[in-house]
């Protein structure tokens, strides 16, 4: 495994959680000496990498759309683009595909066609989604070599069993030596702190509802997503009690 190429691809390279997760996943196994070479968008976190000497970076331009139809064309579009891309690597025997979240399901399927060892680290629950992502983790099931998930929780949706590993998500070590080691002086705090994104699975208005119920504690929210957007979300759902920051 010390001579492989590690080959990741990633769809939308934000400041959300996956992209995050890879970003240390990536960082350590360059630090380890392996190489690595990256297939995803432009614009996130992951843009931290560029300037590592032991990377390779292949770009590709991809946001989202409030057209849902415009979004599902330009996913399909990267899908097609990154499943010939994929094929650059047919004669290399010395490569892994590492393919973060359900969503690169092209580069996976070129893959598996050239023989190439396919590993998916599965981020999201599809099982608490829409059919789109059913079938996606129905896809994942049937390419993957390995399935890493991040949750026994997770894993136990899936009917495949072998080759599924369980790896919880990590914080960074900058994150981490911010936080206060003495859990009764947490406690004492009574602050609820909340990352996520504006998407209804994630529990955002079930976080909120609980700030109205316990005023006792203080709820901080953090949303990955423009204000205008959070500004939306909060009228639509006449959230006008919220105080931002």
């Amino acid at each position: 495994m010390n001579k492989k190429c590690i080959v990741c691809f990633h769809l939308f390279n934000d400041y959300s959680g996956s992209p995050k997760v890879l970003n240390m996943v990536l960082k350590g196994l360059l630090g380890k000496g392996k190489k690595v070479e990256l297939v995803t968008s432009k614009g996130g976190v992951l843009d931290e990498l560029n300037t590592h000497p032991g990377i390779k970076r292949y770009s590709y331009p991809y946001h989202f759309s409030a057209n849902p139809a415009v979004t599902m064309l330009r996913y399909t579009v990267i899908q097609l683009y990154t499943f010939f891309f994929a094929f650059r690597y047919l004669f290399r025997k010395d490569v892994v595909f590492y393919i973060n979240t359900l969503l690169p399901v092209g580069p996976a399927l070129a893959g598996r066609i050239m023989g190439k060892r396919v590993v998916y680290h599965y981020h999201e629950n599809a099982f608490i989604k829409g059919a789109f992502y059913k079938v996606l983790a129905c896809c994942m099931q049937k390419l993957a070599h390995e399935i890493i998930c991040v949750s026994a929780y997770q894993a136990s949706f899936l009917k495949r069993k072998k080759g599924v590993t369980v790896i919880p998500n990590a914080l960074p070590t900058e994150f981490v030596s911010k936080l206060y080691p003495d859990a009764e002086a947490a406690f004492e705090r009574k602050t609820v702190l909340m990352l996520g994104s504006l998407k209804e699975y994630k529990g955002t208005r079930e976080f909120i509802e609980l700030a109205n119920r316990l005023p006792q504690y203080k709820f901080v929210l953090v949303i990955n997503d423009t204000q205008e957007n959070i500004d939306k979300y909060l009228s639509d759902n006449k959230l006008t009690n919220i105080r931002g920051g």
